[in-house]
């Protein structure tokens, strides 16, 4: 157990040891993350949410950061560098805004990066590549550089990205094969993949590096290369290889993605041969997966083909399940929409609009909310509701570059006009007028 008084006795007489046992102390006694992500960093989702909501007590920050900076006037390396990243982000200290409080924070991790400190190092060069401070890339690639040489695997890893781009130094393909092999598997790969994005001339080059390890991510993004290039017998070749491997450290999603792709080539018969069966086949592969847009598109070849009850089993599962998207669970609008077609064509009307209900919620389905808009007001196969009608005519009509706006604005406008299923509005009417005045001059 920390004996604080004493603790502050030997800080106060400069003992650096003490300084920053006491500043640790008061910093985890604040409350702030345990492992909160510093400069250049990232944090899981997992960890965001545990410690979101975690209340923290400011003077003890304070007291942390009191110390940190007397560590730091001392000379000390650690001390320097949590100074900077206190100023930073504003932790503890007088609170300025950007980027001020960037470019006091890069000084104190400039002076711990020149005193030998490896995480100061990689922060160093990481806002040299603009952050704050004035991009300069020989300077970040010099410090990324100097932390590698002494052991930092994420510089290493910046090193290998930078001598294959030819950022801040010049272009070194075997310098950057060297970078690489110091890496673990995971860091390996996940550089390599840096490198097959944007306009590199060297992708197909690096996505190969990554086939030959049975990359399922790289096979796909390949394929897109070939797809995109018209090559689509070479295409499919490596989305199915692509598909049929195992997951490993990647999401399914991406697998699954790559059987859709193929199933899409034998859709359209981009090879020569369009064979409806065998995109059957792997868009079902693709669905085994949960992965719910094959299970929409499984559902629309079957409902194309007249097998209607076999479609409703896909459009169902796709229908009922969420789609974790980021922070948002994404409905299928499309899965719900087809839903009800299908009760539609039994004649269940009831439940034809219940499914089209749920498919309106779609912010994005604009076609469907106007459905069910025209539905609610004139009581046509769902529970007359002006309301909600009126609310659906304003989600239809949001955006003017949207095809149902003018329908939308249309049908707002008279409505409040005439006063149908409302009181009469002329200023509420001529609001929506306008829109369409306005609509019509952009058209001009």
């Amino acid at each position: 157990m920390i004996n604080e008084k004493s603790l502050i006795k030997k800080a106060e007489a400069c003992d650096i040891e003490s300084i920053k046992a006491l500043a640790k102390y008061y910093d985890k006694k604040s409350g702030r993350w345990t492992e909160e992500p510093k400069v250049g960093e990232s944090v899981s989702i997992k960890e965001f949410f545990a410690n979101v909501n975690r209340e923290e007590d400011e003077p003890l920050k304070e007291k942390a950061f009191k110390w940190f900076m007397k560590g730091a006037e001392l000379g000390d390396p650690e001390c320097m560098y949590e100074v900077g990243y206190r100023l930073y982000d504003n932790i503890g200290c007088e609170k300025k805004a950007w980027p001020e409080n960037g470019i006091e924070a890069f000084d104190w991790y400039l002076k711990s990066a020149q005193a030998g400190h490896v995480p100061a190092m990689r922060i160093t060069a990481y806002m040299y590549g603009g952050l704050a401070v004035e991009k300069n890339e020989p300077e970040s690639f010099r410090w990324y550089l100097k932390a590698a040489e002494l052991g930092d695997k994420i510089s290493a890893a910046e090193v290998a990205k930078y001598y294959a781009l030819g950022t801040g130094t010049d272009k070194n393909l075997a310098e950057a094969d060297k970078w690489l092999a110091t890496l673990n598997d995971e860091d390996y790969r996940n550089t390599i993949h840096e490198l097959t994005k944007g306009n590199n001339p060297d992708k197909i080059m690096w996505l190969d590096k990554l086939i030959a390890l049975n990359d399922p991510l790289a096979m796909k993004n390949k394929a897109d290369v070939y797809a995109k290039e018209k090559n689509f017998s070479a295409a499919l070749e490596l989305y199915i290889k692509a598909g049929k491997s195992k997951p490993g450290n990647y999401n399914t999603e991406i697998l699954a993605e790559a059987l859709v792709q193929a199933g899409n080539i034998y859709y359209t018969g981009e090879t020569g041969e369009q064979n409806f069966d065998k995109a059957l086949k792997f868009y079902s592969m693709a669905a085994r997966k949960r992965y719910i847009k094959a299970m929409v598109h499984c559902g629309k070849l079957l409902y194309q083909r007249g097998e209607f009850d076999e479609a409703e089993k896909y459009f169902f599962k796709a229908a009922t399940r969420r789609e974790n998207f980021m922070f948002v669970n994404r409905i299928n609008a499309v899965a719900r929409e087809y839903m009800g077609h299908i009760c539609s064509r039994r004649g269940d009307m009831t439940g034809a609009y219940c499914w089209y209900a749920l498919a309106a919620e779609d912010y994005n389905n604009q076609a469907m909310k106007l459905k069910m808009a025209d539905a609610y007001f004139y009581g046509d196969g769902a529970p007359k509701n002006i309301q909600r009608a009126l609310e659906l005519y304003k989600e239809a009509g949001q955006y003017p570059s949207h095809e149902y706006y003018f329908e939308a604005q249309t049908k707002l406008a008279w409505i409040y006009e005439l006063g149908q299923g409302v009181d009469k509005n002329s200023a509420e009417a001529e609001e929506h007028w306008k829109n369409l005045r306005e609509l019509d001059k952009e058209e001009d």
